[in-house]
């Protein structure tokens, strides 16, 4: 089957079975129907080092131990940058087709565009489009699978990328830190 989009596939009158998940695999739980007890971390002051960083370091392992995920604020990543971010995602999905396919990944590609995925090797697809490239290590970077529209989605892929790797680091350290261990050369070559 040729590659599509979800544009193309939302015109189609039936809905393609590859798409229709068994009764007792679909959710259980309203789509909006959310906890509020989700932990909520604040990591300011996470640098600064001492007691402030040993609370904030026991409130994430807390959090994985208990949840298995948390929300951060206070985290540092520019709000504008975040909103940039998110700007250009809605401008690349609202695409036309053959444009985001220019970046199709079938057939084994590293990185780009797909519609659905199947990494946990699910016979059944989820209703969403994927745009995926690996800007990590940065010297293994294939600019040729990354997006060219919109015009800035590099440069400021490029430097959310890079935020979040930072970001990413401190909540590693933290995680480390709150079990007792030293950081061990755990990031060496990550960080």
């Amino acid at each position: 089957m040729a590659p599509s989009t979800l544009t193309a596939l939302a015109e189609e009158k039936t809905l393609q079975a590859s798409f229709v998940r068994d009764e007792d695999e679909r959710p259980k739980v309203a789509y909006n129907d959310f906890s509020n007890d989700i932990p909520v971390i604040s990591i300011a002051g996470m640098d600064d080092g001492g007691e402030k960083r040993g609370e904030i370091c026991s409130k994430i392992v807390k959090a994985c131990e208990e949840w298995g995920v948390f929300q951060i604020v206070d985290h540092g990543v520019d709000a504008k940058l975040v909103s940039e971010m998110t700007t250009l995602a809605k401008e690349f999905f609202a695409l036309p087709p053959e444009e985001k396919l220019r970046f199709d990944m079938t057939g084994g590609k590293k990185g780009g565009f797909i519609v659905s995925s199947h990494l946990q090797g699910e016979a059944v697809q989820d209703w969403r489009e994927i745009v995926t490239f690996f800007s990590y290590p940065t010297r293994n970077r294939d600019y040729s699978r990354w997006p060219d529209k919109p015009e800035a989605w590099r440069a400021v892929t490029e430097e959310y990328s890079q935020k979040l790797m930072e970001l990413a680091c401190k909540l590693l350290g933290g995680l480390v830190g709150g079990y007792g261990t030293r950081n061990r050369g755990f990031n060496q070559g990550l960080c």
